[in-house]
């Protein structure tokens, strides 16, 4: 039987508003220990992904990240279905050169799949790697 993406979920579905603050939003980042974190609007549906660097881009350019609904930077995301194929997910994290893709259960947020999980927990070989193999030379 093939695995989920729902099997590999860590964490509790933890994600910022898009209605907090830049400053709330680094906060979360650092209570969570983690890089990302999923945008969240009404009703857990992902909205976009809060990185480190966009809280240091704010700070860069001198901006108020205390002033900046985290709702600004939300864009286009990945989100992997939890019903999908373990082998699907990991396409998809792959094909975006993604380390952690959101994971959605009828579009709400549950976890987080991330590829370091993945490799302890099942390893390379026995997901596959969906990229095709290079030659040598085009290395």
């Amino acid at each position: 039987m093939c695995k989920t993406a729902r099997e590999f979920v860590t964490g509790i579905g933890e994600c910022v508003s898009e209605y907090e603050t830049v400053l709330e939003g680094a906060r979360k980042l650092a209570e969570f220990g983690v890089a990302a974190l999923p945008i969240c609007g009404d009703d857990r549906n992902v909205v976009g992904m809060l990185f480190e660097r966009d809280v240091v881009r704010i700070v860069a350019e001198r901006r108020d990240p205390d002033s900046i609904r985290i709702g600004l930077l939300a864009d286009h995301v990945s989100v992997v279905d939890a019903n999908a194929p373990i082998y699907d997910a990991w396409t998809t994290m792959i094909e975006g050169d993604l380390d952690s893709a959101p994971v959605t259960d009828e579009g709400r947020l549950i976890g987080m799949l991330r590829r370091t999980d993945l490799h302890s927990q099942i390893g390379e070989r026995a997901i596959g790697d969906p990229r095709p193999a290079r030659a040598v030379a085009q290395v």
